[in-house]
């Protein structure tokens, strides 16, 4: 005896075949509930969990491309070491050239990534069309336009729909009874020939399932999918399994775990969207005006009980099809398949939290000199691909008035995809290790993402965060489709909800951004004052402000308007709102994103007893854009004293004792100079110094550096003569030259 859910969400008991058969009997379908949600002009649920899954599937092969075309390649070292001037020259040309260089050679290794998603689509599009192919000719299946199947077939496709598919019946084999195959313009349906032995009417039910498969356009989209899935796995994963047992470095065991915990994530959200894509057909077919009213129900209801091995697959969620009992409620109630679970959340957040890394690096490429853009940029593209999946399904669950998008269900949703994008960072690859100190040939994508190493107290208030931000964001998303009256059709259905992704996608942009790049600056031990120098800005603190007062206003002028009296009522008009809120999370956006110059010089303040210290504004684009180490917290003891960590300890001497063997070691000056922070930069008399001990270096980057910075040593900070030194020494660490 197995438990269901009924129609209602409730429970329903089902003892054998002849109680799913009576339950199917009182079951009735609502043909105009359906109607209704497939014609709307939302997108259905099969259409946005499809993305998530091309999207993983795109991350995978994004990081596969960067282990084996750059790190696993000898030649982008030498291309950045080639960026070295030979000679001396003008300063800033010098400063300009080898930038400029660098970062084209890191913009080139950016476009080899991008080249595996777009290889593997091309790949899944070309196994698509292939495998259309190999299973007529694996089935041995042939056209039938005159038999009494094909008669049937064509009395249930309707007329004026577009090209009447072609009926072929397979040669051998039983099982599938019929499948949906062919493109939109040679659409096929191929049947077991066994099919003529059923009542005619499960035989036009079973054509009118698979027509809507047709209809609704997912039978090419599920099949690019699959191939994407089956490409990640064979032409992914297994080379770098092979890869890492031969040699499995530093990284092996964590790259391992993570590709194994990724396939099964793709696995379970390739297998709910083939049993999401049966409901959204049942629906369909339900809908013909021409089918006999319960005729799809009928047909559903007399299968099979399922044997011991289905109820465990799908217990296991690997079943492609879903149970008669939930295809019978769905049936039931039609906006029951309308509705956003939080398993679907947690879903979508992993694949968020596995994209946005990939994403924002090649972004980063495009903006060397402003790492905190790149990362509101990516977490502007990141929180579109998250709305484009979560915003609609809340906008489609307000629509029908499903529970899930009541605040007692639609906040731990939230909370699950908030989860979800913490687990999907850690889960990525490129959390499996610091690539920069356990790979040799780390490039300029490498980073340290991974929150296991940082202190427990960090990594549990960033997950707290997340959580408590994504319960947030999910009663806001209910908000705004109640506050915009979603509706499942009319004129502006549709445009209200992709301005809805789109106002959503703005709100992400910076939190979520700020979000990543302060884990991974956590990530890294980065010093607190350069941790909290991401969003201890006044830009940052007004644009985010502004952003939410913006979000706030379609929501609180639908309360007003509840609260107002029938003359005042009238007042409320969703257009001008909408507006209003795009233009001021836009601006709000724009200033957390582009308020702080690069080029300002981080200022200084006094902190305790110290004589100097700075304020870091904006370190990651000024002082740090590669991983170099920063320095980590000092304890203070009970009476005072301050204990310093070794990695705190001076490099260097005071002037007076310092060696010429000293003032010429390279990797002494740069180890002070990614140790000194933005101290250096932010006090004249260290930046001085600093640019003295550039100078005496038999470097032409650094001299030319040092040059730039002695021209006005307590003026603003010049970026160029900052980066090129930052990168000149990352290189020196990276390569030893």
């Amino acid at each position: 005896m197995s438990t269901v859910p009924g129609p209602q969400g409730s429970p329903s008991r089902t003892h054998s075949p002849t109680a799913t058969t009576a339950t199917t009997a009182t079951t009735a379908e609502r043909p105009d509930v359906a109607r209704a949600l497939m014609s709307s002009p939302l997108p259905l649920p099969t259409t946005t969990r499809l993305a998530l899954l091309v999207l993983v599937a795109g991350a995978g092969a994004s990081f596969a491309t960067w282990w084996w075309l750059v790190l696993g390649r000898d030649n982008w070292p030498g291309s950045q070491l080639a960026c070295l001037p030979s000679a001396d020259a003008v300063p800033d040309e010098v400063l300009a050239r080898f930038t400029g260089c660098v970062n084209d050679v890191r913009l080139a290794q950016s476009a080899v990534v991008l080249c595996g998603p777009l290889a593997l689509l091309a790949l899944a599009v070309l196994c698509r069309a292939a495998g259309r192919r190999l299973s007529l000719w694996r089935w041995q299946a042939a056209p039938d336009h005159s038999s009494a199947l094909a008669r049937r077939l064509a009395a249930v496709a309707p007329e004026g729909a577009g090209p009447r598919p072609v009926l072929w019946v397979r040669g051998r084999g039983v099982g599938i009874r019929a499948r949906a195959s062919g493109t939109v313009r040679r659409p096929r349906i191929v049947a077991d020939s066994y099919v003529l032995s059923l009542a005619d009417r499960s035989v036009d039910a079973i054509f009118r399932h698979e027509l809507a498969h047709l209809r609704l356009r997912d039978v090419g989209r599920v099949r690019l999918a699959m191939a994407a899935g089956w490409l990640l796995l064979l032409g992914v994963t297994l080379p770098m399994v092979v890869a890492l047992a031969r040699d499995p470095g530093l990284l092996g065991a964590g790259l391992l775990i993570r590709m194994a915990i990724v396939l099964v994530v793709v696995l379970l959200t390739l297998c709910a969207v083939l049993r999401v894509r049966e409901h959204d057909a049942d629906l369909a077919a339900a809908a013909d005006p021409r089918a006999p009213r319960g005729a799809t129900a009928a047909h559903i209801g007399s299968a099979l009980a399922p044997r011991r091995t289905e109820r465990l697959v799908r217990s296991l969620g690997l079943a492609t099809h879903p149970a008669p009992a939930v295809r019978l409620a769905v049936l039931a109630d039609p906006a029951r398949s309308w509705g956003l679970s939080s398993l679907e959340c947690l879903t979508t957040g992993l694949a968020a939290g596995l994209v946005f890394t990939d994403l924002t690096l090649l972004v980063a490429a495009l903006l060397p000199d402003r790492t905190q853009l790149a990362y509101i940029v990516g977490g502007l593209l990141t929180g579109w691909i998250v709305a484009g999946v979560v915003t609609v399904a809340w906008w489609r669950a307000v629509a029908v008035g499903h529970r899930d998008a009541s605040g007692r269900r639609a906040a731990p949703a939230g909370a699950a995809l908030g989860l979800g994008v913490l687990l999907g960072s850690q889960l990525a690859g490129r959390a499996a290790g610091d690539w920069v100190r356990d790979t040799g040939t780390a490039d300029g994508l490498a980073t340290a993402l991974s929150l296991t190493q940082s202190p427990l107290v960090q990594a549990l208030a960033l997950g707290v965060v997340l959580v408590v931000g994504g319960a947030l964001f999910a009663l806001w998303s209910t908000s705004l489709a109640r506050a915009l009256g979603a509706t499942v059709d009319g004129p502006r259905s549709a445009p209200f909800c992709a301005a809805a992704v789109g106002l959503s996608g703005l709100l992400l942009a910076v939190p979520l951004g700020s979000w990543f790049l302060f884990a991974r600056l956590a990530a890294a031990r980065a010093a607190p004052d350069i941790r909290w120098a991401v969003i201890d800005t006044p830009w940052w603190v007004a644009g985010v402000l502004t952003t939410v007062v913006g979000a706030l206003v379609p929501a609180a002028a639908a309360r007003g308007s509840r609260h107002a009296g029938p003359l005042d009522a009238g007042r409320f008009r969703p257009l001008v709102l909408l507006a209003a809120a795009t233009v001021l999370v836009t601006a709000g956006a724009g200033w957390a994103a582009f308020g702080s110059e690069p080029n300002q010089a981080p200022a200084t303040h006094i902190s305790g007893d110290s004589p100097v210290s700075a304020a870091q504004t904006d370190a990651p684009n000024s002082t740090n854009p590669t991983n170099s180490p920063e320095p980590t917290d000092s304890p203070v003891s009970g009476s005072g004293d301050r204990t310093v960590p070794l990695d705190q300890l001076p490099v260097l001497p005071p002037k007076e004792e310092r060696t010429d063997a000293m003032r010429t070691d390279t990797a002494l000056v740069c180890r002070a100079l990614s140790l000194g922070g933005t101290a250096i930069w932010a006090d004249p008399q260290r930046r001085a110094d600093m640019a003295e001990l550039l100078g005496g270096l038999d470097d032409t980057v650094l001299r030319a550096a040092s040059a730039v910075l002695q021209r006005d040593p307590s003026g603003p900070v010049d970026s160029h003569a900052l980066v090129a030194s930052v990168l000149r020494c990352d290189l020196y660490f990276r390569y030893g030259r």
